[in-house]
């Protein structure tokens, strides 16, 4: 893993398609007399298995090439998630990256994260290198302090795993995959540059992140509705089409993640995310409830010594003190319920990174288990959510 050097890649307005791939609508290049979309444009996360029925007569170089494309893109779902692969033209001095709705020129070089960086910075703005409390701006100078330190070490020196390293390129990787596979709000973009707004904004950006790795289109409902009440967004399984209604809460404490005050000690910090898990059921909802619940704790103690992750109690008895006085919960709500914790978020900038933590339940779901055994057969959607979650802070090296 390498840093790259202030250097900003310039932008230009991409074309609808690209110009060496074939229209959705236009006849496929194998000589099929179909339409691209109904042949070799078939192929997805939902039909592994496109119809190719001249397979014989296609030239080898043809042949060649997408079954090359279709083994890369196997790896890419298999290690990253079923979002689309960074689609990538050029070579080391000129490569054109397609990022959503933009076609991005960068000349430096094949390190995919020496791009994230780029693209990450480009985002913020100019400001962004002024904002010395930024959670980002920190963890940016400190990855920049460890790659001057390890310099002597030649060019394939790359970086350690360390909290800011992985910190900040698991936003940077985040941001790229909403952007080129959803529409993310300007508002999240602007509260991602603010300090006191980071947290939230990131934790939107994480979970909106990890369900397009799991399958979903997402789309972010829109703020300045006020007409009524709604939930944060809208999830759709691709595959088999079910539909979710998306919280995201967050616990926040002072000193942490940008927030002002001072930081309380570790030993004060406790898990009692009832008032979010509530406020999440009572928002109205059209679909089946997706909530996740940011816990926003510290490592477990030293002389813990029990099973799962050390939080779960006080995640359990958040829902059970929710169940017993609801509030405004309606009685017939239900939903599936997301804890997660980052670890690293406490951790002092030298420590190596601590990846994410999650606990499922349900929420008025009495026949769902986590760990039931043939969770991907009755319960798809929340099966492929779970090992995008486990995923999530791997990400391509190279282009």
């Amino acid at each position: 893993m390498l840093v790259s050097g202030d250097s900003y890649p310039c932008e230009a307005t991409a074309s609808a398609e690209i110009s060496y791939m074939p229209r959705r609508n236009e006849r496929c290049f194998c000589g099929s007399g179909k339409r691209y979309k109904h042949c070799h444009g078939a192929w997805s996360v939902n039909t592994p298995d496109a119809p190719i029925e001249n397979w014989h007569t296609t030239p080898e170089r043809v042949r060649d090439a997408f079954n090359r494309r279709q083994i890369d893109r196997v790896n890419h779902y298999s290690n990253h998630g079923f979002h689309r692969p960074p689609l990538v033209a050029g070579n080391d001095q000129d490569r054109f990256i397609v990022r959503g709705g933009k076609v991005i020129h960068w000349g430096g070089g094949d390190n995919f994260m020496n791009f994230l960086e780029s693209d990450l910075l480009r985002e913020l703005g100019e400001p962004f290198r002024r904002n010395i409390s930024h959670p980002l701006h920190i963890w940016w100078q400190a990855m920049r302090a460890q790659a001057k330190s390890r310099h002597h070490l030649g060019p394939e020196r790359g970086l350690m795993s360390t909290v800011p390293v992985l910190s900040f390129f698991t936003v940077a990787h985040d941001l790229f995959v909403i952007a080129d596979n959803s529409e993310p709000r300007e508002r999240l973009l602007k509260s991602l540059r603010v300090a006191d707004q980071f947290h939230g904004a990131r934790y939107e950006l994480m979970i909106a992140a990890c369900l397009v790795r799991a399958g979903f289109s997402f789309a972010f409902s829109d703020e300045e509705d006020l007409s009524s009440g709604h939930s944060d967004g809208l999830a759709t399984h691709r595959r088999t089409g079910k539909r979710y209604a998306v919280e995201m809460k967050t616990k926040s404490w002072p000193g942490v993640l940008g927030k002002s005050g001072e930081r309380p000690p570790v030993e004060t910090m406790k898990g009692n995310v009832s008032r979010q898990l509530r406020e999440a059921l009572a928002k109205p909802a059209d679909a089946e409830r997706l909530i996740f619940i940011d816990m926003n704790l510290p490592p477990p103690p030293h002389d813990w010594q029990g099973e799962g992750v050390w939080w779960q109690g006080d995640a359990v008895a958040s829902k059970r003190a929710v169940e017993e006085q609801p509030g405004n919960v309606p009685r017939d709500a239900t939903g599936f319920v997301i804890f997660t914790n980052m670890p690293s978020n406490h951790l002092p900038l030298d420590e190596f990174y601590i990846g994410l933590e999650t606990a499922f339940t349900g929420y008025n779901q009495p026949n769902f288990s986590a760990d039931m055994p043939l969770l991907g057969d009755a319960y798809p959607e929340i099966a492929d959510l779970f090992d995008a979650f486990r995923n999530h802070d791997l990400m391509p090296q190279k282009f």
